[in-house]
């Protein structure tokens, strides 16, 4: 692939040419919407006789295609996560996930990401992403994350120490990547006699480092601190510009200014012809295994009626307790990201448009809404999350090309407001 991805990412001056991604959950659509209904959520305690091996066969060879589509139209990258005990997603390992795609595309491969913390030894997860990043010529971004309640859970991992399992793994990776071993490990959580990987990744001193959120002040203050970038997960854009501007203050206090380099902000987005279909179509982001209502439009208020109608279905499909069970989230936390975004969406498809928790519209809606949205938050990472729930493969592949052909080469060029002075493109009515 010629040059490290670090390399790659800027220009002749310091300033990072802002990057394109392309996202999706890759979830179990095959479900009968009854059997949810029935029970009130999708995930955890859904009972996996529902499940069909051969229609999961075939979703899987349908995301791999749409990821490839999205490649050859020109996305700088693919974005894969993990997630377990849900039809959310049929992404149980990030790691396998991100093998797969470097086969399969030709960019970068954002791993979104490991949940560190419930493994009990995160230097094979520094292995495993070492062998990533030789495989793939140096095309891996290795995000980290806390991972839900669902994933705690089915685990058997305490949530009430998740943050402080976080933490320590994510220092033993990066010591593991940038010391010589051997050397011993004695923290709080983890004990290891012996820390010696004996692959390496091919980027110095390791892949660029992302950690994912939505909206946790400590996890952004944490992540500058870090140096590392923060990744907005699916939330309204007043509260991501107001990430970015926590991010800075951390910064600068530390002596040192970001780049938009250290922000990305990954986005459910539906494009089609018109922006009357876009709209309609963008209903799928909003079902009861989206991802909307998994990242915070009301993940933790078991009464909002679903778009399908059916009121007392969990959005996104999880109990309160199992997507924040006790000790997993702080007070800040839990007060800050799930009340203010309950209250920028108003609880309803309708509002989550307003408040910007999904972008839908024809190409040159899409083009402007995007243009605002780099105007005020100038993230490096633009993360489309463009296929969700049961949305049709014809309109995820038709999205994908309007995306590739249209909206990322007129967003490619305009620079932020936050940085020309210019005024902010106003967010079409």
């Amino acid at each position: 692939m010629g040059r490290r991805l670090h390399e790659r990412l800027h220009d002749e001056g310091n300033r990072m040419k802002r990057q394109f991604f392309y996202f999706s959950e890759m979830g179990y659509n095959a479900y009968p919407i009854e059997a949810a209904e029935k029970y009130g959520y999708t995930n955890l305690m859904f009972p996996n006789s529902i499940f069909d091996r051969e229609k999961a066969r075939d979703l899987w060879q349908m995301f791999l295609r749409e990821h490839e589509y999205a490649s050859e139209l020109g996305f700088d990258g693919a974005v894969c996560n993990e997630h377990h005990n849900t039809v959310l997603s049929m992404q149980e390992s990030v790691n396998i996930s991100a093998a797969v795609l470097t086969q399969r595309i030709k960019g970068t491969v954002a791993l979104v990401g490991n949940p560190i913390p419930i493994h009990d030894n995160p230097v094979r997860v520094a292995e495993e992403i070492a062998m990533l990043d030789l495989i793939s010529g140096g095309r891996i971004i290795s995000g980290f994350v806390r991972g839900g309640g669902v994933e705690q859970l089915s685990t058997n991992a305490n949530p009430a120490y998740n943050r402080e399992r976080f933490e320590e793994a994510f220092q033993l990776i990066k010591k593991a990547w940038t010391e010589p071993g051997p050397f011993r490990w004695e923290g709080k959580h983890y004990h290891l006699r012996v820390v010696n990987p004996w692959q390496l990744p091919l980027q110095k001193p390791h892949p660029p480092i992302w950690a994912a959120g939505i909206l946790s002040p400590e996890t952004v203050r944490w992540s500058a601190k870090q140096r590392i970038t923060y990744l907005v997960l699916g939330s309204a854009l007043d509260a991501t510009a107001e990430c970015r501007s926590i991010y800075h203050e951390v910064a600068q206090a530390d002596g040192w200014t970001p780049g938009p380099e250290h922000l990305g902000y990954l986005l459910h987005t539906c494009v089609m012809d018109t922006d009357e279909q876009a709209f309609e179509m963008g209903r799928h982001h909003y079902g009861i295994s989206s991802g909307i209502g998994r990242t915070g439009v009301s993940a933790s208020s078991a009464s909002l009626t679903q778009s399908t109608g059916s009121a007392g279905v969990t959005s996104g499909g999880a109990h309160p307790e199992w997507a924040s069970p006790p000790g997993y989230m702080t007070r800040a936390a839990r007060t800050g990201a799930m009340v203010k975004q309950r209250r920028a969406s108003e609880g309803t498809y309708e509002g989550a448009n307003r408040a910007g928790l999904i972008v839908t519209g024809g190409s040159k809606t899409i083009i402007q809404k995007f243009k605002h949205i780099i105007d005020r938050a100038d993230p490096g990472y633009l993360v489309f999350w463009a296929r969700e729930g049961k949305k049709p493969h014809d309109a995820t592949m038709r999205g994908i090309e309007l995306l590739g052909k249209e909206v990322i080469p007129a967003l490619r060029g305009h620079e932020s407001a936050l940085v020309t002075g210019k005024e902010v493109t106003p967010w079409p009515q």
